[in-house]
């Protein structure tokens, strides 16, 4: 894995970038911690938007190294995911910054057989799908693995507002849960991204 290329998403809503600020904030510790210092500073509100991007909901697309090498926009979806397989990582796997670079992960979907999509278990615990973080819902809280591959920034968010908690979780624990919700930059809880934790497999 190419340990000096990176990414960052944003949602952009009609022209707007959303929660610029917790991702200039990871593009800055990411620097920080790759390279030892910041080869350069960035700031969203520099982004330079075309015109065919300002209405709907589109994707940019941040790639970057020592300097900004690529922005790009495209129209966004959610993926309709109606089934997760659960598959372990090798204990060694290491995702915890945004790197472009994703052939790991990658692999590791390919496991998903029939089902939309993975749900990772690292070391015993439950973590990620191949693309984002998950709350798992009992009806009464939200609760975020503790452990995780990445710790996105609508995570970090949301943990902070105090709308989700996280614990330390295990495969046992899933039949504590009957929904479980995915979130990344692009989707969050109001877009309902969800599935029955029984199609969980």
């Amino acid at each position: 894995m190419f340990k000096d290329r990176f990414v960052e998403t944003l949602r952009m809503e009609d022209g707007i970038l959303r929660y610029t600020q917790w991702h200039e904030e990871r593009m800055a510790k990411t620097l920080e911690e790759a390279f030892g210092c910041r080869p350069f500073a960035f700031r969203f509100s520099e982004v330079s938007i075309p015109d065919a991007a300002r209405t709907g909901v589109f994707k940019c697309r941040v790639e970057y190294g020592r300097a900004i090498e690529k922005v790009e926009f495209a129209p966004y979806t959610p993926k309709q995911i109606t089934s997760l397989k659960l598959v372990t990582a090798p204990d060694d796997l290491d995702y915890h910054l945004k790197y472009a670079d994703r052939s790991l992960l990658n692999a590791l979907r390919e496991k998903r057989g029939t089902c939309s999509d993975i749900l990772i278990v690292h070391r015993g615990e439950l973590t990620d799908t191949s693309y984002s973080n998950i709350v798992f819902d009992d009806g009464q809280r939200l609760v975020t693995p503790a452990a995780t591959l990445l710790n996105g920034t609508c995570r970090q968010r949301l943990l902070r507002e105090g709308r989700i908690t996280e614990e330390h979780l295990t495969p046992d624990d899933l039949r504590r849960f009957s929904r479980a919700i995915l979130i990344n930059a692009m989707i969050g809880l109001r877009e309902n991204i969800a599935l029955p934790v029984s199609e969980i497999h």
